[in-house]
């Protein structure tokens, strides 16, 4: 058991290094939290600023074992699992990124910037997934002849207990949502409705993946699925669905952006819902049923002033 005056005298070489990083001094911060350790083998604090300080020189082996060893002597350590699995992440370890990044989230639920890197976690994976099946397929297809018209649509009748369902999913209201397009009032979902193994959802996922197999003769790699509620006031501004992973795997002549109208709600309005497309200018009042397909860098939008909810999922797929 360690003394408490090598517990007082590791606090004050402890504090000597916090002085020291705040200078820029990391080397001699190191000596410090290293000496505070020797005095005091439990001292967390100084296990995990030692993680940061070789997070920071790129020693990312050395930063997980002294994240890892924070976690041991205190287990609910929020920051000790967050910057474990943003080192994780790092060296490509995304299974325990996401692992350490839920365990965080367990601790504290509220953590925004936590939620938005498993996200990413998330997304990575399934990336990694679509890439492994591209290259074992082989295929060589011309993205540019895909749909015979942009935007594509059809129709599928939805179901009362697919709309039932999604009501009772677990939903964010929009004024709760830091960054994305979608504002006013509403509520949205994650992006992973349809990895929910649910009987209805799965049949909605095969009927709109036969939909674009049919139309465009390739196959498809689902990347996001999500359901959105907007009501009186609720909107989006301009974007589009690319981002800097299909920039650097040059995915992005292969991803679509897909809505599936299931309630337009209330179009007796000034504002019923048009989805408003730019390059060129176009726009297009949805009617229930309706599905539409553009291409996932064509930017739209839409504003919603009907008094009753308009209901839509979105999907983001890879055609190969």
């Amino acid at each position: 058991m360690t003394s408490e005056s090598n517990i007082k005298k590791s606090i004050d070489l402890y504090n000597d290094g916090l002085i020291c990083a705040k200078k820029n001094d990391f080397k001699s911060a190191e000596e410090l939290y290293l000496k505070a350790i020797e005095l005091n083998s439990e001292f967390f604090q100084a296990h995990y600023n030692l993680g940061n300080i070789k997070k920071n020189s790129g020693k990312l082996n050395e930063a997980i074992n002294y994240f890892q060893k924070s976690i041991e002597i205190k287990s609910d350590f929020i920051n000790g699992y967050y910057n474990l699995g943003n080192t994780l992440k790092m060296i490509g370890e995304l299974d325990g990124a996401e692992k350490n990044y839920n365990k965080a989230l367990e601790l504290n639920p509220n953590l925004d910037e936590v939620k938005e890197n498993l996200k990413m976690i998330i997304y990575q994976k399934k990336i990694a997934l679509f890439l492994r099946q591209r290259k074992k397929e082989k295929l060589n297809i011309d993205f540019k002849k895909k749909f015979s018209k942009i935007p594509f649509i059809t129709y599928r009748s939805p179901s009362k207990d697919l709309i039932d369902l999604l009501y009772k999913i677990n939903l964010t209201d929009l004024n709760k949502v830091k960054g994305g397009p979608l504002y006013g009032n509403g509520k949205t979902s994650d992006f992973q409705v349809f990895d929910n193994d649910n009987p209805i959802l799965n049949e909605v996922k095969s009927d709109i993946i036969k939909i674009i197999k049919d139309e465009t003769k390739a196959n498809v790699f689902i990347i996001d699925s999500f359901f959105n509620i907007l009501g009186a006031g609720g909107g989006s501004a301009p974007h589009h669905h690319l981002n800097s992973i299909d920039k650097n795997f040059k995915l992005d002549q292969q991803k679509y952006s897909l809505t599936y109208y299931l309630d337009v709600g209330d179009q007796k309005c000034s504002e019923p819902g048009y989805f408003v497309m730019e390059d060129p200018e176009e726009k297009v009042l949805p009617t229930n049923g309706m599905i539409m397909v553009i291409p996932a860098s064509r930017k739209h939008s839409a504003v919603y002033s009907g008094k009753s909810d308009r209901l839509m999922i979105g999907v983001n797929f890879y055609c190969y």
